[in-house]
């Protein structure tokens, strides 16, 4: 009778012979690259140990090295350099993700209060470039500032539009009949939602960034009433400075974003939720613990 281990291995790896030992072992891997999580770990395991810890499963390769797991988590386009997440069109793509039907719903509150009638007055295609402008400089500051934090929404959108309204109050300061008001109003309404922004799971950076940006771009695009050739000039003189300053500063967003992003800014944290209770801003970024054997 064959010993305990012959039969062991003639069971996992082998095929029978008929004689005491096998002659021949054919061995079935079954470990192939798992890619978990949003940071993309790889290990290498069964099928049913992938599937349990919800990854992505590579059957065809046999190391990690032979896998993107990047590009299994975020998928759409391939990266530039493999291992560094530089999908800069992003920025652009989640201005139309929105994490819920009440979040839907607030938006398209908000686009019909305020961006209806800009439209009316201004013109839907500058309205467009002040409105995607905005949320894409607003999600550019998140990238670089808060990278490890999920987000989604037209949240600098929405304040570009808050900034062209301001610049809309400025530009027709004397046809207005109570134009301090009106400023006071609005100014009001942003430091209330910049505020808001203190708390946890809002962005103050798409904030802020957006409204600078809307106010810019809405300066340069939106028309504007003159009176006498000097006021003219000034007003064009202030335009292209409006117009080089967004330029600018968006180029400055880009090159942080790909040379210098500001992964390790820990006082940054502080301007987008300032912890007023133990614990309280702690559950905002989607660092996942690495488990050995995960």
């Amino acid at each position: 009778m064959a010993d305990l281990s012959q039969i062991s291995s003639r069971r996992i790896c082998g095929r029978w012979s008929g004689r005491s030992r096998a002659e021949h072992m054919a061995c079935e891997v079954i470990g192939h690259p798992c890619c978990i999580g949003v940071h993309g770990q790889c290990v290498i395991t069964t099928r049913e140990h992938c599937d349990f810890v919800k990854g992505y499963f590579h059957e065809e390769a046999s190391l990690c090295s032979q896998v993107s797991c990047l590009d299994d988590v975020c998928g759409m386009l391939p990266f530039m350099r493999r291992r560094r997440p530089d999908q800069l069109y992003r920025a652009w793509t989640s201005l139309f993700v929105h994490a819920g039907l009440l979040h839907l719903a607030a938006t398209l509150a908000l686009q019909w209060l305020f961006m209806r009638d800009l439209e009316k007055m201004a013109g839907p295609v500058r309205i467009a470039v002040i409105y995607l402008g905005s949320g894409v400089a607003g999600n550019m500051a998140s990238a670089i500032f808060e990278p490890y934090r999920a987000e989604v929404g037209p949240a600098g959108s929405h304040f570009g539009l808050l900034a062209c309204l301001i610049v809309e109050v400025i530009g027709a300061w004397p046809l207005l009949r109570h134009p301090k008001r009106a400023i006071l109003k609005l100014v009001g309404i942003a430091i209330a939602l910049f505020l808001l922004g203190l708390l946890p799971w809002i962005d103050n950076f798409a904030h802020v960034f957006g409204f600078v940006f809307g106010f810019l771009l809405a300066y340069a695009l939106l028309p504007f009433i003159t009176f006498g050739p000097y006021e003219r000039r000034r007003k064009i003189a202030l335009v292209w400075v409006c117009m080089v300053s967004a330029g600018g500063m968006l180029c400055a967003l880009v090159a942080l974003f790909y040379a210098a992003p500001a992964y390790e800014c820990a006082a940054c944290a502080y301007f987008t939720c300032l912890p007023f209770a133990p614990d309280m801003c702690a559950s905002q970024d989607v660092r996942v613990r690495q488990l050995d054997g995960v």
